[in-house]
């Protein structure tokens, strides 16, 4: 019995108000801190997909660019082709019509055929080097 009275005096001196006083406060702390914190993973949250959002769309921007780029340089290969065998048949016929030709006497001038092919054989080889 001595035992239960002193236990009970021992429990009346602890300011149980005090205790619970600051467990309420301290509850109501720590849950305004998980609402602060899911408020802040709610905007990290939109930040991170305005981010993605404008990653994608520089990402698409390249992408159609570099598909320009690819297009335009498709075309400029094609028109090289077209003419690298445009020039390449014109070269073979003057070198044949050079090949096949009468050679000139040391005192003669070339007459005017020669001289057509010699300034288309010229015109081509300047084309060719422009082209390179």
């Amino acid at each position: 019995m001595i035992q239960i009275t002193t236990a009970r005096a021992a429990l009346s001196m602890v300011p149980w108000r005090g205790i619970a006083t600051l467990a309420l406060g301290a509850s109501l702390f720590a849950a305004g801190w998980a609402v602060n914190g899911w408020r802040k993973d709610a905007e990290i949250a939109e930040l991170t997909a305005a981010r993605a959002q404008a990653d994608l769309v520089s990402a698409n921007l390249a992408l159609s660019e570099i598909k320009e780029a690819g297009e335009k340089i498709r075309q400029n290969a094609d028109a090289y082709r077209a003419a690298q065998s445009g020039l390449g048949a014109k070269l073979e016929a003057i070198r044949k019509e050079l090949k096949n030709a009468k050679p000139l006497p040391a005192d003669c001038r070339p007459d005017a055929q020669r001289m057509r092919s010699l300034s288309d054989a010229v015109g081509a080889a300047k084309q060719a080097a422009a082209a390179r």
